[in-house]
């Protein structure tokens, strides 16, 4: 189940991000694009035309202008709005230290 805890700090953030989806360490769907919504070390908030269900897991590089910032994560929240487009909560595998300092030079 989604909990609205968290554990760092998140802003809204429009970026674009490209990702695809993963299973067993394979490629499980073609390469994707959208743009993020909001932004944490923790995790992120993106929306996009892919549905990607809740437990997937995923590889994603997300642009913060002219850097890109490579980050694997799991889907944990996956909502359809009636555009068509889906909303994807993701929690990061791992704590990303350069998006901390961008969301805290936010704050």
């Amino acid at each position: 189940m989604y909990s609205q805890t968290r554990s760092a700090p998140r802003i809204e953030k429009l970026s674009f991000i490209s990702f695809v989806e993963k299973e067993n360490g394979e490629q499980k769907s073609p390469v994707s694009m959208g743009r993020t919504i909001n932004i944490s070390a923790t995790g992120l908030g993106i929306e996009s035309f892919q549905d990607i269900p809740e437990g997937a897991a995923m590889e994603m590089d997300i642009s913060l202008g002219d850097e890109i910032i490579h980050a694997r994560g799991k889907v944990v929240r996956s909502t359809k709005h009636a555009d068509g487009a889906f909303f994807l909560g993701i929690n990061f595998d791992e704590f990303q230290e350069r998006l901390e300092t961008v969301v805290l030079e936010k704050i």
